[in-house]
């Protein structure tokens, strides 16, 4: 199965990460690969990878500028 992954936040927003060399944030699985000409299964996983412990991006901006 196919899937994105993603880091979770403290303001509990999930920001998807890219893949290495600025690639696509799809990531495609061996069986896609294989059986579909490298495109992306029907139904797409979504995976916490990371946790961070500091706001996103758009949420700490919007409380520096308060």
């Amino acid at each position: 199965m196919c899937y994105i992954l993603y880091t979770l936040h403290v303001c509990q927003h999930w920001i998807p990460q890219p893949q290495p060399g600025n690639g696509p944030i799809l990531r495609i699985c061996k069986d896609a690969e294989v059986m579909r000409l490298g495109r992306p299964c029907p139904e797409t996983e979504h995976r916490v990878a990371n946790r961070s412990q500091g706001m996103c991006e758009k949420c700490l901006w919007n409380n520096v500028s308060k």
